[in-house]
This record gives structure tokens, sequence and C-alpha cells, in this order.
């Protein structure tokens, strides 16, 4: 493996868009499939504390707070596997059988564990952030006056970047634990990602230019419906504004292939 790759942003976005429509059916099953096991989960939840609109968690009975956190749990539980069977179509090629498409094995449990890793390392960004706007910058006040402040503005807009950066990264090899790629480690992803920046900006330019678009031909769907006196608009046009809704979803959810793909070819 080389020691480091240059990420081409508009490769990456081209990657993104065109297996988010080519696969968007596929992923469409995926989600219909998880929602039909936890159907009835969510039948009870909306039953025992949601019939009667918001409820007052503190005046719940255990069955009822059981029921929720089941529920809680169940949905993260399909995300997890979602996305990993997602990784692995876009990234293998993978037609899970029938029973794997609720697939809960070694590597919905590797993707999970590799999410809880990202989270700790951005958890780890902003206590850095919090800590020097509450702790640094009140005591260099008393030596820098009113400089403390844009400074200490200055240094944690780089530690944000910094773990934006870092994000990105990380979502390069999580990409790669959920398709099995036992190769492309944590320190194999940080020597191949390194010295993007640039690469990491541009092509964040171009996904929210990407999901502008998307959003712009919702908004002209719903403002044709308003406009339009003709009965068959308006349901022409919600279909529309629902189906950007799910391709720029499946963008977002696109990223981390795309970048292993744009690191691991």
């Amino acid at each position: 493996m080389p020691d480091r790759r240059s990420l081409p942003p508009m490769v990456a976005i081209e990657f993104a868009i065109e297996k988010s429509f080519r696969h968007c059916i596929f992923a469409l099953g995926l989600l219909l499939g998880w929602a039909i096991v936890l159907a009835p989960l969510a039948a009870a939840a909306w039953y025992l504390a949601l019939r009667d609109g918001l409820p007052d968690i503190s005046s719940l009975p255990p069955a009822t707070l059981g029921t929720l956190a089941l529920l809680g749990l169940g949905v993260l539980i399909a995300s997890f596997s979602i996305e990993t069977n997602w990784n692995r179509r876009l990234l293998l090629g993978e037609r899970p059988s029938l029973l794997l498409r609720w697939r809960l094995d070694g590597p919905v449990w590797r993707y999970a564990a590799g999410v809880l890793l990202i989270l700790v390392v951005l958890g780890l960004y902003a206590g850095a952030g919090f800590a020097v706007m509450l702790a640094a910058v009140p005591a260099l006040a008393a030596r820098m006056g009113a400089a403390a402040a844009p400074a200490g503005i200055a240094v944690t807009a780089l530690i944000g970047l910094s773990g934006f950066f870092t994000f990105y990264r990380l979502m390069s090899w999580l990409a790669g634990v959920s398709a099995g790629d036992r190769d492309y480690t944590l320190g194999a992803a940080r020597r191949v990602t390194r010295s993007n920046r640039f690469a990491f900006l541009g092509f964040t330019f171009w996904l929210l230019f990407t999901l502008a678009i998307i959003g712009g031909l919702g908004a002209g769907a719903f403002f044709a419906q308003q406009s339009l006196p003709q009965p068959w608009v308006k349901p022409v046009a919600f279909a529309i504004i629902g189906l950007m809704g799910w391709l720029a979803l499946l963008v977002i959810h696109t990223v981390p292939a795309a970048l292993y793909r744009a690191f691991r070819p």
C-alpha cells in the first residue's frame, strides 16, 4: 500500500451520486425489511407512550420506558446492519441472501465498534475546543486582555478543522471495516489519507453543491404544487420531494464508501 494517496474530489462525488441512483431501490428494500421487523415494537411504543402526544418521560411506567429503550436499541442495530450491507453493496457488489438483509454478523459488530471509536475521537476534539474557550481563554484574559477571546476562537476553529479532517479520514477506514478489508487498518488509513486537507475541503464543496441541487429540485416541486391548480400536480410534486430527500440521504451515506474507493482502489 502506498504511503499516501491524493483524493480526487470530483471522482469521489461522482461515485457517490452514481451509486446512490443505481442502488436506491436496494437501499429502500433494506430499510423496509428492518421496518417490518421493528413494526411490533414501534406499534407498542406508540400505544403505550405516544398515542396521546408527547409524554412526560419522568411519569412513564418502567414497562413503557423499557419498550421505548428496546425500540431505540433496535433502530440503532438496524442502522448498523443497513450501513454494513449498503457499503458492501457499493464496494463489493454483494447481493445479500434473504436472511443477510437482516445481517447481524461480524462485519456489523466491527462496524458498530468503528462508529463508537469515531464518536470517542470526535468527543476528544469537542472537549479540547470547549477547554480552550471555557478554561484557556479566561486564564489568558489577564495577560492578553481583549485579544484573548479572538485568539481562543481562532484556536478552537483550528481544532474544529482538524477534527473535521480526521472525521473524513476515519470514515474511509469505517467503510473498509464494513467491507471486511483487514489490510486497510486504522494505521494504514491514517498514512494514505494524510496531507489531503484541501482535497477534503474541495470534496465538501462538491458534496454541498450536489445536495443544494437536489434540494433545489425538491423546492421547485414544492412551489410548483402550490402555484399550479391541476389535481395531479400535488401527488407528483410530493413524490418528487420524497425521491429527492431519499437520494440526498443516500448520497450522504455513500460518503464513507466514496472516500474508501478513492484511497483504496
